[in-house]
């Protein structure tokens, strides 16, 4: 066998083993993107029984704060002109709703069936300007559920009232907050709807869809998507950089170069993960990347050989666990001090 070949066959091998590690639940984008408000995962917004006997809605939506906490208010007003009938109050308010005397809401939780996928796809694939980030966490659209429902009825001409929501908040490494986002529907027809938050840095997609009104509002932390993305590409830029040196050291077959080997290995274990949209846990990093990176270096080792042996002396083992240490040091630094911060 060559020792070409036998060194590509050895980093075929060591490239295999970082793809089966991402097997593991310690590589996962759980660890880089989570949604903190499990509970606000579905649409804001009123569904009514008989839409037609609804005429001048207005929707306004704000943002609260309140105790270091941010809050979504809806500002609601409408005319009811039939007789008797009811209307649902979409997702899970976090404050009373208080309405006019005489109307008794009642407590009854329903996933409600409808084109809401439809709903979904258009503000994931078309609308959310950052739907992408969104797609990073499990379960990222959208529910359609309700916990309250109102009656209706002809004694009660003008309906008023306000409806809280947390907004759902995408995090970067379970701290930073990305984007505050909240989706408003309704199956009535809505005359006018106004978004009170103008200075946000965000967007406020808005469009009907199998019957229902939908309005979004994207608050978004511009300054650390921009910083995220800047990490991504370097991460990207130095393995595939590393990827491509390698080779060329392969190809060149140089004595001088064979320490190179040990660097490019452990510049790949590094950026590896993160090329492929995952994130190593605390415990990946203090246990799994070490096991890793000794494996790397042993590699490197094996392709340094000035022939085709591969065998390793106690010597180089002993220097093989001096690098795998200083990785330690480096990932302690660059990894798991920024998040004790």
């Amino acid at each position: 066998m060559s020792k070409k070949l036998k060194n590509l066959i050895l980093f075929g091998i060591f490239i295999v083993i970082l793809f089966i590690s991402t097997l593991s639940a310690q590589f996962s984008t759980d660890v880089l993107w989570s949604d903190k408000n499990t509970d606000s995962g579905g649409f804001n917004g009123l569904l009514f029984k008989n839409p037609v006997e609804i005429s001048d809605l207005i929707v306004s939506r704000s943002m609260e704060s309140k105790d270091s906490k941010d809050l979504v208010r809806y500002d609601v007003e409408f005319l009811f002109s039939g007789e008797e009938s009811s209307l649902r109050i979409l997702g899970t308010p976090v404050r009373q709703i208080f309405f006019e005397e005489g109307i008794e809401p009642s407590h009854s939780i329903v996933n409600l069936k409808g084109d809401y996928d439809k709903i979904n796809d258009q503000l994931f694939n078309e609308k959310l300007k950052h739907a992408d980030l969104y797609k990073k966490i499990d379960n990222y659209q959208y529910k359609a559920n309700s916990e309250i429902r109102v009656p209706l009825n002809s004694d009660v001409e003008k309906y008023a009232f306000s409806i809280y929501y947390e907004p759902r908040e995408l995090l970067y490494k379970n701290v930073d907050v990305v984007s505050k986002n909240s989706v408003f529907i309704t199956n009535a027809r809505v005359d006018k709807f106004v978004n009170s938050e103008k200075n946000t840095e965000g967007e406020n997609p808005y469009f009907n869809q199998s019957g229902f009104y939908v309005n979004a509002q994207e608050t978004l932390n511009k300054g650390l998507i921009s910083k995220v993305s800047l990490l991504n590409n370097i991460s990207s830029i130095i393995f595939i950089v590393s990827i491509i040196l390698v080779l060329i050291l392969i190809w060149l077959d140089k004595k001088k170069f064979k320490n190179l080997y040990s660097l490019l290995l452990l510049l790949i274990l590094l950026t590896f993960h993160r090329f492929f949209g995952l994130e190593s846990s605390t415990k990946a990093i203090l246990l799994i990347l070490p096991i890793l990176a000794y494996i790397g270096t042993c590699i490197a080792r094996l392709m340094g050989n000035s022939d085709d042996r591969l065998m390793i002396s106690k010597k180089e083992l002993k220097q093989n666990l001096g690098y795998t240490i200083i990785f330690m040091i480096v990932t302690l630094i660059i990894c798991i001090i920024p998040r004790a911060i």
